[in-house]
């Protein structure tokens, strides 16, 4: 884990379409949020992309290196002292040397946060 205590894995669940659903609690105390930014925290977008990239690392067993993402949009500004529960919907596809990745992070409620296609190397 590269940022070490930032969120933690309330649940996670395995489809048979290779797919997952993977839900975690940001943890508001980190410092990251101190300069990210102070007295307005907000979760930075490449934390999510290393999230994304940490839970399928954990899905696959498999060290991953990004190499490309593509159609990224942040859709909601993460503030975890108002939300910091997330649950990240992937979807995955892989061949010998590619792991692509297709995720759909939302609220609770529902509300998209971050949609985006990131392809991996496998290590």
């Amino acid at each position: 884990m590269l940022l070490q205590k930032f969120y933690k894995i309330k649940t996670s669940e395995s489809h048979e379409d290779n797919s997952f659903e993977t839900i975690i609690d940001l943890q508001k105390e980190h410092p990251i949020y101190n300069g990210h930014f102070p007295n307005f925290p907000v979760t930075p977008g490449v934390a999510m992309l290393q999230i994304i990239k940490e839970l399928t690392e954990k899905q696959l067993q498999q060290d991953l290196f990004l190499k490309s993402a593509s159609n990224v949009k942040f859709l909601s500004l993460v503030d975890p002292n108002k939300n910091s529960i997330l649950k990240f919907s992937i979807t995955l596809e892989e061949d010998l040397q590619n792991v692509k990745v297709k995720n759909t992070t939302s609220f609770t409620d529902g509300t998209p946060v971050l949609k985006c296609y990131i392809t991996f190397d496998k290590r």
